[in-house]
């Protein structure tokens, strides 16, 4: 029998506004929702007329309307004493009746087995929670919930395949309990995937690729890992500066080089290099890779990261550079007083890191986790460290001195 998978998903920045929302300030409205969840507007995006192919666009986006939750109509935020996100659920029919995950658990045995097909499963929630009134959704994401909710035929044309959307309002209380407060209305839109998946194979355990180059001395020690659940698509940031290479352990018994990939982003070039090392092209400066080693592919996209916080009333952003001697990202700021700051990336929110567990504000900055909580700094002058190229497999952590 087979065993139960896992995917990794890889966030990626990009968006468009049709309607959006202000970040809370007040720390304790009033809510005026009842027992039954209140009503907000899932706007129909442009390309919902039109089949979608996933493997031919580059970003789709979701934009609502804000939920009126309390007697003023003022907005409930995460700033507050109760914190509010929004999660995307897609159905295959419209009818939100039983997901995946329930129905794979009718099949599954205590052993972990599986002992037949799901059935009878019409719908997901999608991993990423947002802050604001948008989301960008994960386009690798969307393909694995497509596979799980069609169970494709492996041998058989991917068709275009219907998914209804709705967004949900959630609140999270100061410990772990949620409370859904909002729902939106349902939007339909037709999407082709991009490939199928085995979605009951046996997942493969987390692996790594160095990425030892010029930017880091050849040096696998201080070289940025990419990380991968099923051994094929690996993803993960990295500074770069001129030519490296791939190695899935942490020598040189075996590499991946310019020889092993077809196709590639325009700041990468494949051409002989001497050694088979693969140059990069573009701008000394921070990435996020995506390595595909079934279709011997490699994109790297330029990202900034930043401060942003009370400190500068959440509408600034103190820009990070890179540290080559401490291989992190580093920036100077000065507190005025006690405040409250996260990261995020490219001046937006769709990529923001924080603090995991459920206190806000927290001092914890190991293992950092996308929409985390709020840290909070001391007053004073300060040097913030964002460590996020994972050596030695520590994992995203930062560091406030």
């Amino acid at each position: 029998m087979n065993k139960k998978i896992s995917f990794a998903s890889v966030l990626l920045a990009g968006t468009f506004a049709l309607m959006s929302c202000e970040k809370d300030t007040d720390s304790n409205p009033v809510l005026i929702q009842g027992d039954q969840p209140v009503s907000f507007t899932l706007n129909a995006p442009e390309y919902a007329q039109l089949p979608v192919m996933l493997g031919g666009t580059d970003s789709l986006t979701l934009t609502w309307s804000q939920p009126q939750l309390t007697a003023e109509g003022a907005p409930l935020g995460q700033s507050g004493s109760m914190g509010l996100s929004y999660y995307v659920q897609v159905s295959k029919d419209g009818n939100f009746t039983k997901t995946f995950d329930q129905a794979l658990a009718e099949v599954t045995d205590e052993e972990g087995n599986y002992t037949g097909t799901p059935t009878g499963h019409d719908y997901m929630q999608l991993v990423t929670s947002y802050s604001a009134c948008k989301g960008t959704l994960d386009l690798d994401e969307l393909n694995t919930v497509l596979n799980k909710l069609y169970l494709y035929d492996k041998d058989a044309p991917l068709p275009a395949s219907d998914l209804y959307a709705r967004v949900l309002a959630v609140m999270t209380k100061g410990d772990t309990s949620t409370k859904t407060l909002a729902q939106s209305n349902v939007v339909k839109m037709t999407l082709i995937p991009s490939k199928w998946i085995d979605v009951m194979a046996v997942p493969a355990k987390e692996s790594y690729l160095w990425m030892p180059g010029n930017g880091n001395g050849w040096n696998h020690g201080v070289a940025p890992v990419l990380t991968s659940a099923d051994g094929v698509v690996y993803a993960g940031y990295a500074y770069m500066d001129g030519e490296f290479k791939f190695t899935p352990v942490a020598d040189w018994s075996a590499e991946y080089n310019n020889g092993d990939f077809t196709t590639v982003s325009d700041n990468i070039d494949l051409g002989d290099q001497g050694g088979g090392n693969i140059n990069f092209t573009g701008e000394p400066g921070m990435y996020y890779f995506t390595v595909d080693l079934d279709t011997k592919t490699v994109n790297a996209t330029a990202v900034t990261w930043s401060v942003i916080g009370a400190f500068n009333d959440w509408a600034g952003d103190e820009v990070m550079t890179y540290d080559t001697s401490n291989h992190c990202l580093s920036v100077d700021v000065n507190f005025a007083e006690d405040t409250q700051w996260k990261f995020r990336r490219d001046a937006g929110w769709d990529v923001n890191l924080g603090a995991k567990g459920d206190i806000e504000p927290s001092t914890d900055m190991e293992g950092l986790v996308a929409n985390g909580k709020n840290f909070v700094g001391t007053a004073g002058a300060h040097t913030i460290q964002l460590f996020l190229e994972r050596p030695a497999q520590d994992g995203i952590h930062a560091v406030i001195k």
